[in-house]
């Protein structure tokens, strides 16, 4: 039986250089997308592994990328987009064109992909899509309100496209990792000229959020979201407190999740809170 392929962008680090080694070493063909040409030796070794240069910002090259990964090994059957990064900061402190940089790479992007893949899968009545969202788009943190917008609008894609192309065997799928060590932290695109207002809040605010967890754990869930067989299941969550926070919110309700949560935020958080979410245990970043 002809090898499964799958295409996976974001591949230099993180989550996709992960799914990269786990799915060549499950047998699958494996289409990996680099932004950087620096980055093309990043799974040098790995049998059955085709790493291309895509940069997801230019709309064009991914609307092509579809039958350019096709043509690697004959065909597609799942597709990861995993290409993001993270903008921080006060929205007041944000520029314009850093909002409309963040949603150009994590949602315009990431939509021209999907548009890229569609086809093929509804033509051969079979296919996966993840995309790739994040936890802060459930939870409302501080100081990310531009990237969680953007996540908020991969998961809502993901709903949408998942009930549109059902019909035709294609499974699309958003998942939420909690907070995983990966270099997405150490390339942060944050805002300058913050007022003093904010500075305290945000340092406090950030040193909440120091530990964090092995993202393998995330790259098991990527894993599974593409092999689970499970067309009509559309929210995967991945890491501890990823997977604590949408059952907390159902446990205690809109409003009283807020008040908990926000008290946390400002570095009061209750005996409750605690007690509900666990902490995300400590990696090296990858």
């Amino acid at each position: 039986m002809t090898a499964k392929t799958i295409v996976i962008t974001g591949t230099a680090s993180g989550f996709g250089r992960l799914s990269v080694r786990q799915f060549a070493e499950a047998g699958w063909n494996v289409v990996a997308a680099v932004r950087k040409e620096t980055d093309l030796d990043a799974h040098a070794g790995l049998e059955n592994v085709t790493t291309l240069l895509l940069d997801v910002d230019d709309e064009q090259a991914d609307l092509a990328f579809g039958e350019l990964a096709k043509s690697q090994f004959g065909r597609v059957d799942a597709l990861i987009n995993n290409a993001g990064y993270f903008q921080s900061g006060p929205l007041e402190a944000t520029t314009m064109d850093q909002a409309h940089r963040q949603f150009q790479t994590n949602v315009f992007g990431l939509i021209a992909l999907n548009k890229a893949f569609i086809p093929i899968f509804r033509q051969q009545r079979s296919g996966v899509i993840v995309n790739v969202s994040s936890i802060s788009a459930d939870a409302g943190f501080p100081y990310t309100s531009v990237y969680e917008a953007s996540k908020a609008a991969v998961a809502a894609l993901s709903e949408g496209l998942n009930a549109e192309l059902a019909e035709f065997g294609v499974s699309v799928k958003a998942l939420f990792p909690g907070n995983m060590a990966t270099r997405i932290f150490s390339k942060v695109d944050r805002a300058q000229d913050v007022p003093q207002d904010y500075l305290a809040s945000w340092d406090r605010f950030s040193s909440t959020n120091a530990v964090r967890s092995d993202p393998q754990i995330t790259a098991d869930v990527m894993f599974r979201m593409v092999t689970d067989g499970d067309i009509g299941k559309v929210r995967y969550y991945s890491g501890p407190d990823g997977e604590a926070i949408p059952r907390v919110k159902q446990l205690l309700g809109q409003d009283w999740y807020w008040q908990e949560f926000s008290a946390h935020n400002r570095g009061e958080a209750t005996p409750l809170w605690n007690a509900l979410m666990p902490q995300p245990g400590a990696a090296d970043e990858r």
